[in-house]
């Protein structure tokens, strides 16, 4: 283990009181200058059974029980991202489990800095579960509050030592509730490029906080970054390259929304490297032609049910082998598809709607357009390819993005009407072709809902 002795600490040794000014309304830390003479009795992993095993909304651990953890600080509030919320996690390296402690104290890095190690006392706290977070508080009321300032130093610990926090690697897809409150690293990460030019949390639409989409790149997986609206960093521009970054592993109150958290902005490393964007498919600029052909269509209208997606002709498979599938719906006696991946308990959701094989060789000047409609807005997780090999292995396909616009849509269901989606040539290509509407979703994460209709492409054939 490294230990990294820091000011604060020496001064703590060789003097015997230094009070530490702290910004207004605030307390004032005097430090300790000897050695913590504290027997840890239990871990954190053990206290979290003993909620589970309680089967309670919320636990309280008995005043009697001289239960004594030991933990390491990952998160602080320096950089004001985080308010009143200290995070801790029972290693510096290759840690199992996480808490959040709920502490009536502003301005808490200046005494339980980033890596120092704590010994909670948890007799008379009590804990809960929140959007698969453990959380340490104080009972009042029937309800879980902070702990008072007035008691912090009876129930959290601060030892003489400051130790090295080595981030967990991970990838998107390996995420799971289980690593909430946990000091994670991910590499080779973007902001979508619909976010760019966007601050991290200071646009007219961010209120308390800003949640920006982030993807990895190797499989375009989805998270969420998030940003408080007080955060001193608030007003950065997301940077425009990929990145590198390390932060806390959470879930949103509000949305409850897995998401991730930087202590610092220092935290999110960005390299020189480009953008992992694909390459978006194009045909030279065509001549426009006022023959219209049906060439395809598909309104979705004759399905009586989801298993009868597969007997029109589309595949509707769901790459990770988990639940979510595009749904048949219906509404006002219109037929149509809906995917989602809300309430699906996916956390890297990958979906590819591929259509029947489409001739092409008979026509000409050929465009391709849908209705969508987007609701429950949490970023543009559905995009649309097209490959022109004839196989039914989605997997051995070589497919290609097309770069059309799927409308934003609104934040709830209150949007009724499809939207049609901009009119994309097709005339440069020859043959068959398979169409394919690939969405990338995430529960508890990014989930936006697409209903889909009126899938057509139309061309001239007047001169086959």
């Amino acid at each position: 283990m490294k230990y990294i002795f820091t000011k604060s600490t020496l001064l703590a040794i060789f003097l015997p009181c230094f009070a530490c000014l702290q910004e207004p309304g605030t307390d004032i830390w005097i430090p300790e200058h000897s050695a913590v003479d504290i027997s840890v009795t239990s871990d954190i992993g053990t206290a979290i059974n003993s909620f589970e095993q309680s089967e309670k909304e919320i636990y309280t651990f008995d005043a009697d029980d001289h239960i004594v953890v030991e933990a390491f600080v990952i998160s602080s509030d320096e950089a004001g991202n985080f308010y009143k919320t200290l995070v801790v996690q029972d290693q510096p390296e290759n840690p199992t489990h996480g808490l959040e402690l709920k502490i009536d104290r502003r301005s808490y890095y200046s005494k339980y800095n980033l890596g120092r190690k704590l010994f909670l006392k948890l007799a008379g706290l009590s804990m809960q579960k929140e959007n698969g977070k453990y959380v340490i508080g104080y009972l009042s009321g029937g309800s879980l509050v902070d702990i008072p300032v007035s008691l912090l130093d009876k129930f959290i610990i601060r030892s003489l030592e400051t130790v090295e926090i080595i981030p967990l690697n991970i990838s998107l897809e390996e995420v799971t509730k289980s690593m909430m409150n946990i000091f994670v690293a991910l590499d080779q990460i973007q902001f979508i490029r619909q976010d760019l030019g966007k601050s991290f949390a200071a646009e007219a639409y961010d209120r308390y906080n800003g949640m920006r989409i982030v993807e990895q790149c190797d499989n375009l997986a989805r998270s969420y970054l998030f940003t408080s609206t007080y955060a001193n960093f608030r007003s950065n521009l997301l940077p425009g390259k990929k990145f590198d970054l390390n932060a806390v592993m959470s879930s949103d109150y509000y949305s409850r929304k897995i998401n991730l958290i930087l202590n610092s902005p220092e935290d999110l490393k960005q390299s020189e490297e480009e953008r992992c964007d694909p390459v978006f498919f194009e045909c030279p600029e065509g001549v426009e032609n006022e023959k219209k052909d049906i060439i395809f269509y598909e309104n979705f209208d004759e399905l009586k049910s989801t298993k009868d997606i597969d007997k029109i002709g589309w595949q509707n498979v769901n790459k990770n082998f988990g639940n979510g599938r595009f749904r048949k719906r219906s509404a006002d006696e219109n037929g149509f598809l809906q995917i989602s991946a809300y309430d699906s308990n996916e956390y890297v959701m990958e979906v590819w709607l591929v259509s029947p094989v489409i001739e092409l060789d008979k026509s000409r000047d050929e465009y391709l357009t849908f209705d969508i409609r987007t609701t429950f807005e949490e970023g543009t997780l559905l995009t649309v390819w097209f490959s022109t090999d004839d196989t039914d292995d989605i997997n051995k396909a070589s497919w290609h993005q097309l770069d059309i616009k799927i409308p934003v849509g609104s934040r709830d269901g209150s949007n009724k009407e499809f939207t049609g989606t901009n009119s994309f040539q097709l005339d440069c290509l020859e043959g068959s072709i398979r169409l394919a509407f690939k969405y990338t979703g995430s529960d508890p994460g990014a989930s936006t809902t697409y209903d889909l209709d009126n899938i057509l492409i139309l061309g001239d054939t007047s001169s086959n």
